[in-house]
């Protein structure tokens, strides 16, 4: 709730957003350390990183949305308590002994999206420097895939590395064209390359999943493979390939 009524404050009424970051994490880090009271500092600072990038890329991404499309107060309100709620489930997926399975993925596949899209807009809106947004979207990709892989995966280092590539690859190819799909009725944003990375971390992602844990069956591969083709040819149909964003 503080971070949450700090953050409507210092981005709706002042102008100085940035400020949002070191709050995040200087906020992040009190509240951990005092749940984590028996814990050492590198334990804490590890469990502190999905957290602050779920308030750092959501708050960054409902804030360009408010500024592309002037939200009023109301619903910019309602959207930041929205995060709130999303930043308490992650703490109890960070702090349970058996965290729910499939809300950690729900999770997991929303801030890779959000992740992404705010990414788009980061280079298309806010001009930033291609490099640092790949550099920075290489390392939040990396992070997030390590957290959901060690918990079936002796060595998640590995497969997380390839797969923060593969999505950074993703990212720099659609670069060339940016493509910001508008949700019907509504004010949020989604780029065509979080829309790809999205169905390929749901598709491959639920493959692997099963497969470790020793629960494939056909038509879950007929499912998982369904989604993704469904989603790539979607994309192929509706996208204007000649137009830069």
């Amino acid at each position: 709730m503080i971070i949450t009524v700090l953050a409507i404050g210092i981005m709706y009424y002042t102008p100085f957003q940035l400020l949002i970051l070191p709050i995040v994490l200087v906020v992040n880090y009190f509240l951990l350390s005092k749940i984590l009271v028996n814990r050492k500092q590198s334990h804490i600072i590890t469990r502190l990183i999905r957290p602050s990038l779920w308030l750092l890329i959501l708050y960054g991404y409902i804030f360009t949305i408010h500024i592309i499309f002037l939200i009023p107060i109301l619903w910019f309100v309602v959207a930041c308590i929205v995060i709130g709620l999303g930043y308490y489930g992650i703490l109890l997926q960070e702090f349970t002994s058996k965290p729910n399975v499939i809300l950690n993925n729900i999770l997991q596949i929303i801030l890779l999206i959000l992740g992404v899209s705010f990414a788009s807009l980061a280079l298309a809106y806010w001009h930033w420097s291609t490099v640092i947004v790949m550099a920075v979207l290489w390392l939040s990709v990396l992070y997030l895939a390590i957290t959901w892989l060690i918990s079936f995966t002796n060595k998640p280092y590995i497969i997380a590395s390839i797969w923060a590539l593969i999505v950074v690859e993703i990212f720099w190819i659609t670069s060339r064209w940016i493509n910001l799909y508008h949700i019907p009725k509504t004010s949020l944003l989604v780029s065509q390359s979080a829309l790809i990375v999205g169905a390929l971390g749901y598709g491959f992602g639920g493959l692997y999943f099963h497969y470790k844990n020793k629960t494939l069956k056909l038509t879950l591969i007929f499912e998982y493979i369904l989604v993704t083709a469904v989603v790539f040819m979607a994309l192929m149909l509706l996208s204007k390939w000649s137009v830069a964003v």
